[in-house]
């Protein structure tokens, strides 16, 4: 079996990243490193020399669309699987994953994805959601698929994939004891009346294009009763929090407001 990998960057960490891809590279057949740093600055963020590791990118922003490029480049090249990572993710046990995955017959058949919510529970479970990073999914299954949304860029890349493959009736398993230690962005804890509150931090770009994206999901799949009302209790949280706690508060809360609206008009495809 050929495995792909593509790792995402974006301005990564030097350490981080090569900790990432040192934790997988010994057990995959290439590793594509898709560059969504600007053309002008990312030779100065290519860490990693290795034989396996080719670096790929075309000036686009995308993680849904370099994505697509590690998909069309394991069909073009007779890849099995394709393996998906962030720059800030880290395996512990990488090679027990795809002893029971890829090298278990028994193996539940479908998407597969490694511990990242520190779940307690050994072997298999369903689920209906995963990240990115650390998913392992077949080639032909991504052809039936279509690949990645490319409306979502940044945010809900994940989610929307795994939506369309649940209306497709191709289902999503984690595996409990297959460990990945994943960070997610810059969070700050404050106390408020004796409660620890984790504040995201996200700056107003971000916020926009996470508010539009939540929102256009709920377009694509309004069928999906727990995602609708996951996102508007979450999301309509994180609001009273930016209020309450965080600085630049106006920015944040206008860059919200945009995307919103920007949602609202733009053409689901």
């Amino acid at each position: 079996m050929k495995i792909l990998a593509i790792v995402v960057t974006y301005y990564p960490e030097k350490e981080l990243l090569e900790k990432n891809i040192s934790a997988f590279i010994d057990h995959v057949d290439k590793v594509l490193i898709w560059e969504n740093t600007p053309e002008q600055e990312k030779l100065n963020y290519r860490f990693i020399e290795h034989e396996k590791v080719e670096y790929h990118g075309d000036g686009i922003n995308s993680i849904s669309h370099g994505l697509n490029y590690g998909w069309q480049y394991a069909k073009k090249y007779g890849y099995d699987y394709l393996l998906t990572m962030d720059q800030d993710s880290v395996f512990e046990n990488f090679y027990f994953y795809l002893q029971q995955t890829i090298f278990n017959l028994d193996a539940p058949q479908g998407i597969w994805g490694p511990n990242a919510y520190n779940f307690a529970y050994a072997g298999f479970r369903q689920n209906e959601k995963m990240f990115t990073s650390g998913m392992l999914i077949k080639t032909v299954l991504l052809n039936e698929l279509g690949g990645w949304n490319e409306l979502f860029a940044i945010d809900c890349v994940d989610d929307e994939l795994c939506l369309k493959a649940g209306r497709k009736g191709i289902r999503k398993y984690i595996l409990g004891d297959a460990k990945l230690v994943h960070r997610l962005g810059n969070p700050n804890i404050v106390t408020f009346r004796g409660h620890k509150i984790t504040l995201r931090n996200d700056s107003p770009s971000r916020l926009y294009s996470i508010y539009k994206s939540h929102v256009l999901m709920c377009r694509l799949y309004p069928e999906d009763k727990s995602y609708r009302a996951e996102s508007k209790s979450f999301w309509g949280k994180n609001v009273i929090y930016i209020v309450m706690f965080e600085k630049n508060r106006i920015q944040k809360l206008l860059a919200i407001f945009r995307g919103i609206l920007s949602s609202m008009f733009t053409k689901i495809v």
